[in-house]
């Protein structure tokens, strides 16, 4: 017998597997019984027996076993079913763009996944004004983290994110960067520091603060303020990636908080946080990450959304 190699495989798969086998397999992962999956995508028995028969012999070795309840991953399985999964999406998004062309749409989906600092600094600013200049366009928008921006591209689940560039930045990726951003010092607009035109560190000191979001830029750039300010105040600790969060914890309070001046842009601007008088800690600007390939294609569907994000963001100051 030959040995399975990456590539006698993936001629195999190609040959051999169907769009059907697929479904059946995540259907039995999710289900785990092979006669409520196929039930489930509209095979019968005898039918769903045969294509499991069919995958698994494809890929080389059993991706299910029985058990007194059903059916559960192998070890096999387990390796394979994420990127099966996978596999699936990129053909989703197709239907959905195709589905959008048929009923008129004059543009193709883009997909966007953001931080919450490019949702809140950039993409609040450019969807209403890119949407108001191109009716037709059709975006869709996640809010993920930074962790799982680069694997929903490369996996083509994602058209560009909004972020701040990686380091180092992967292979195959660039960056355009949109908007400078820094870390500001946030406070419920009554408080009583709002009223002066200078804060001094002693005064900055003596108030209570808000812990920082445990992963991230925020211990370290917090870290860094305390070091300029000569001590370490009262922290609550209370740590949280969420705006309402801090808002809540604030709005009562003469808490002070230290975030992204693009996170609490919003907040800001309808008057529900007050930025403090002191310097901010510098922090690398928020743009556009995307294979290099979509950013050097001109007429990429992505491409008028790109060049409007970036003009938006040279626009804005934080």
């Amino acid at each position: 017998m030959p040995d399975l190699t990456p590539s006698v495989l993936f001629n195999r798969i190609l040959g051999r597997v169907r769009l059907k086998h697929l479904q059946l397999a995540i259907a039995i992962a999710d289900l785990q019984s092979l006669h409520r999956a196929a039930s489930s995508i509209g095979l019968s028995q005898p039918a769903a027996t045969h294509a499991l028969v069919e995958l698994e012999s494809s890929l080389g070795g059993p991706l299910f076993e029985r058990h007194s309840k059903g059916m559960r991953l192998t070890r096999l399985g387990e390796a394979v079913l994420p990127l099966l999964r996978a596999s699936l999406v990129p053909l989703q998004a197709a239907a959905g763009n195709a589905a959008l062309m048929q009923q008129g749409a004059a543009s193709a989906l883009i997909r966007i996944g953001s931080i919450a600092a490019g949702i809140n600094g950039l993409l609040t600013v450019a969807i209403p004004t890119y949407v108001a200049a191109h009716p037709d366009a059709a975006i869709d928008v996640h809010e993920v983290t930074i962790d799982n921006l680069l694997e929903s591209i490369q996996e083509g689940t994602l058209d560009l994110a909004i972020c701040r560039e990686p380091s180092p930045l992967p292979q195959g990726f660039g960056f355009r960067a949109a908007l400078q951003d820094g870390f500001v010092v946030v406070c419920r607009p009554q408080h009583p520091l709002t009223r002066q035109a200078t804060v001094t560190a002693a005064e900055l000191l003596a108030q209570r603060w808000l812990a920082p979001p445990l992963t991230g830029l925020g211990p370290q750039q917090v870290e860094s303020l305390f070091d300029e300010l000569g001590g370490v105040p009262e922290l609550c600790r209370v740590s949280s990636r969420s705006t309402e969060i801090m808002h809540a914890m604030l709005a009562d309070s003469d808490m002070l908080a230290c975030a992204p001046a693009s996170l609490v842009r919003p907040l800001v601007q309808r008057g529900e946080l007050a930025v403090l008088p002191c310097n901010s800690q510098a922090v690398g600007p928020l743009g556009v990450l995307a294979k290099a390939e979509v950013l050097a294609h001109q007429t990429h569907p992505s491409q008028s959304f790109i060049t409007h994000v970036l003009a938006v963001g040279g626009g804005l100051r934080h």
